[in-house]
């Protein structure tokens, strides 16, 4: 049987820029989901319409410690993890597409509670054990959530891809995980990203091994990488091609995306492509044509 390629979402920080919402807070776009659910929801919709078979949740900043400080009690936090889930769940009953969408719970590193380490340095000050438990408590609580798939994504470093290796097999749910990388197609401390590939290689739940948060030029590359050392399926979605200044947070220089760009991506088969920051509708509906174009020749 041919694999044909699936599409997953863009960004959810993007069009809620466009709308002009504010996302200078401790939760990101979870907020949105706390106060603004109908956005969310609207914006999952959007991917819908616009070709994608994985929709993703607004829970990347989201975790069970970083609301657990905020003063929400667990039954107020497990409520939240699950709202996150129907959002999607609303989002494809509105939605006239008859593609099978499944639910993609986006989890973030230890980079995104810690705000002293960061997703573009990788660089952890914090204990394994303080490393594990951030993820122990999240995974608490996803597993009692309709998710279909979980994925945890962005992970700058192998110390937390071997960290993680051990607790995920506790879980009972499909497992993506997606690293970050430098031009060189390595972590962002310069970590190995091949010993990773054969860490992940050997945990069954583990389906999917991904690249994002990157430059779509390095896509080639990284999906070259990922077949050379890796048993498991591929995804990449990368960012838009703009690059982002963690300390000003703003965003400088412009989209990069091109129809030959994702041509040649297909013609590596990949598994699933998608898009991170700054990709938003219009990006995830070309990607849409490209792949019913490849898949039909196929």
């Amino acid at each position: 049987m041919i694999n044909k390629i699936k599409l997953l979402d863009g960004s959810m920080s993007f069009p809620m820029e466009q709308l002009g919402y504010n996302l200078k807070n401790k939760l990101w776009t979870g907020m949105a989901l706390v106060k603004n659910p109908d956005m969310v929801r609207d914006i999952h919709k959007g991917y819908i319409d616009a070709g994608a078979d994985y929709i993703s949740t607004s829970t990347y900043q989201i975790s069970y410690d970083r609301l657990k400080n905020m003063g929400y009690k667990s039954s107020e936090i497990k409520n939240i993890f699950q709202k996150s889930v129907d959002l999607v769940n609303e989002a494809i009953q509105e939605s006239v597409s008859k593609r099978e969408i499944k639910i993609v719970g986006s989890f973030g590193p230890y980079a995104s509670y810690d705000s002293q380490a960061s997703e573009y340095i990788g660089e952890y000050s914090s204990s394994d054990d303080e490393i594990i438990n951030f993820h122990n408590n999240n995974l608490s609580v996803i597993e009692k959530t309709d998710l279909d798939i979980i994925l945890y994504e962005t992970i700058p470093c192998l110390r937390e891809i071997e960290i993680l290796s051990e607790v995920l097999s506790h879980t009972t749910k499909e497992i993506w995980v997606s690293i970050t990388c430098d031009k060189n197609i390595k972590f962002r401390d310069g970590s190995s990203f091949k010993d990773a590939c054969k860490i992940i290689s050997e945990i069954k739940k583990i389906t999917t091994l991904g690249v994002n948060c990157f430059s779509p030029k390095l896509v080639e590359s990284a999906i070259k990488e990922l077949k050379k050392y890796s048993k498991k399926k591929v995804l990449v979605y990368p960012n838009s091609g703009e690059e982002y200044n963690p300390r000003g947070r703003f965003w400088s220089g412009k989209n990069e995306f091109n129809d030959l760009m994702i041509k040649n991506w297909l013609s590596l088969s990949p598994d699933i492509i998608g898009g991170c920051c700054r990709v938003g509708y219009d990006n995830i509906k070309k990607m849409r044509e490209e792949i019913d174009n490849h898949n039909l020749k196929k």
